[in-house]
């Protein structure tokens, strides 16, 4: 039976009850003796007119209920169906954001694999050339050795046979000169024999002038063969030079072509972390976008049992009222009983109704400190540590070690476990003023906030004292900066505003978040969605949460000690699951900076 159908049945009921002319039989006056009893038919007819008053206001009531019902399904359902289609716009232009990017790092890393396969094939091309002209190099080197060792050989052996010929001539000449002197005295002692001696003389004479002139004409050979040996060695000297000169240029080529190499190396190395980087974010990011959505899923699916646990209920109490007013016209003749009795059963259901109130406020009441039990902010202190720094100023942790700043521009690396043992101290080589007051930490890169120039630099992990990039900071006195795993953010003392770094660079916009009052923060930290800032002023940690363009306030807690910067981060403890530990760099006025570690329970 419909709703109209149990209206109209309710109508017809109504009209009966109060039509005297179509009063039911068993409505007729009633006589007691000879006094007729005539309160019977108004008793009767006051009671129908109750009960059928009371069925349609609890059906009007089920009705308006029912009918509220359906319009909280229609508009839940179109909620749904527009987050459902927001989501799927999501996904798409994440999906065609992540195809884009994924197009331009392949054609970056593919032109990168051109560079470095020509690159390698002029290496090999050079070297090709290089053993090449080597090859001919030592074959020259080797055909001008072999020359010159045959000359050498043949010169010795020309200087030996010179030397025998000039020992020769020399013995010639003695005795011609042993003989001439003799042919001398024989003419002293023999005039006739003089003219003979003469002869004998000037034959030793020409003679002595013949070896004379083989003597002049070997020395004249000797001193050409000299000469072209001479010629000969300048010539190797010069080969043997330009040999080393060709090794050196090759060396020096090899050299640019291997810091070539390295540096292309280094640059795909690089861009291959990034891509590696790049990947891992994506599928953590996918993977908190699908488990966000099933989440939302199961939640809309929740809600749509209910939902529908809701109609069922509906249906059921209409049923149950169609029920009671077919019953209604069978109980009419019970009116009179069910009057008598109304008066106890509303006592009754008042008692029963005021029971339940009280019940209702003792269970909020009793509710309200569990609730607070499960909902406050507590730190268990876990460790303490003190500092070898005078006047630490920022703070940040990257995984192995533990960056701090100091007020004159210089970093500080020490061991997380044993902050008293100091890994690295670094000068910084950015000129003054430089005065960082915060650090920050994600990916490869350090960020310093430098409050003597109001700037946000950018510095590598690996070298820290250098710098790589920078740009102002958003207002002239900023004081704090955080990154929360996709953006940078800070706060500016003089607008008294949390901005949102919407990327690096002089180029990039920053978001204006509104706190939700009157602090002054010296440090503060993103833990997934939720911000964590030391207010120095109210010496407090606010929890806060962002709401469209403003921070809302979650929780507090009062910190007596005064918090300087702070770390938070999430660690899997063995058998406690997933734990939040929160570092913090304290400066109490007595006393020396100290590194605090806590354990957050929420």
């Amino acid at each position: 039976m419909n709703t109209d159908e149990i209206q109209n049945e309710l109508d017809r009921l109504w009209k009966r009850v109060t039509s005297p002319e179509d009063a039911p039989a068993s409505f007729a006056p009633v006589s007691y003796g000879d006094t007729p009893y005539s309160n019977a038919p108004s008793i009767t007819r006051e009671v129908s007119l109750e009960a059928i008053a009371l069925l349609k206001r609890q059906h009007r009531e089920e009705l308006l209920r029912l009918q509220q019902f359906v319009e909280l399904k229609e508009r839940s359902s179109r909620e749904l169906a527009e987050r459902l289609a927001a989501a799927e716009q999501e996904v798409a232009n994440q999906r065609r954001k992540n195809i884009q990017h994924e197009e331009q790092l392949y054609q970056e890393v593919l032109g990168t694999s051109n560079e470095l396969e020509a690159a390698q094939r002029q290496v090999a091309e050079a070297e090709k050339r290089f053993h090449e002209e080597e090859t001919v190099l030592r074959s020259i080197a080797d055909s001008t050795r072999k020359q010159l060792a045959s000359e050498t050989a043949r010169w010795r052996e020309f200087e030996r046979q010179a030397a025998e010929r000039e020992q020769e001539y020399l013995l010639q000449i003695r005795s011609l000169e042993a003989r001439s002197e003799k042919a001398q005295e024989d003419s002293a002692r023999n005039e006739g024999s003089a003219r003979r001696a003469t002869g004998e003389l000037q034959e030793a004479k020409g003679a002595i002038e013949g070896a004379l002139g083989e003597l002049l004409k070997e020395r004249h050979e000797r001193e050409t063969a000299d000469a072209e040996r001479d010629k000969a060695l300048s010539r190797v000297k010069e080969v043997e030079e330009h040999v080393r000169e060709l090794q050196n240029l090759w060396q020096e080529e090899r050299a640019q072509w291997q810091e070539l190499w390295d540096r292309e190396r280094s640059t795909w190395e690089s861009q291959r972390q990034q891509f590696a980087a790049w990947e891992e974010k994506v599928r953590k990011d996918r993977e908190s976008f699908h488990s966000n959505l099933q989440n939302m899923e199961e939640r809309e699916t929740r809600h749509a049992q209910q939902m529908g646990d809701l109609i069922r209920n509906a249906t059921d109490a209409g049923e149950k009222v169609t029920t009671l007013l077919q019953r209604a016209g069978k109980e009419a003749k019970e009116a009179i009983a069910l009057r008598a009795s109304l008066p106890e059963r509303v006592r009754k259901m008042t008692w029963r109704q005021g029971l339940l109130a009280g019940l209702a406020v003792l269970t909020l009441a009793s509710a309200y400190p569990i609730w607070m039990r499960f909902h406050r902010l507590e730190f268990v202190l876990a460790a303490s540590h003190a500092l070898p720094l005078a006047g630490p100023t920022g703070m940040a942790y990257e995984g192995n070690s533990l960056w701090l700043s100091q007020w004159n521009g210089d970093l500080v690396s020490v061991d997380p476990r044993d902050p008293a043992q100091t890994l690295r101290r670094l000068k910084s080589a950015e000129p003054a003023p430089y005065h960082p007051v915060a650090l920050a930490v994600f990916g490869d890169a350090l960020y310093s906030l430098d409050s003597a120039q109001g700037r946000i630099l950018r510095h590598p992990l690996l070298q820290p004292d250098k710098v790589q990039l920078r740009w102002p900071s958003p207002g002239p006195a900023p004081l704090v900066l955080t990154h929360d795993g996709q953006n940078l953010w800070s706060y500016d003392a003089a607008t008294h505003q949390v901005y949102r770094h919407l990327g690096e660079g002089p180029q990039s916009q920053t978001e204006a978040y509104r706190l939700p009052m009157d602090v002054l923060p010296s440090a503060m930290g993103w833990l997934k969605d939720e911000l964590f800032l030391y207010d120095a002023k109210g010496k407090q940690f606010l929890l806060l949460r962002r709401n469209g363009k403003s921070l809302e306030l979650v929780r507090s807690r009062a910190m007596e000690e005064p918090v300087q910067a702070l770390v938070l981060f999430t660690r899997t403890a063995a058998g406690k699951g997933e734990q939040a530990e929160l570092w913090t760099l304290s400066v109490p006025a007595s006393g020396g900076p100290a590194l605090r570690k806590y354990h957050v329970l929420r």
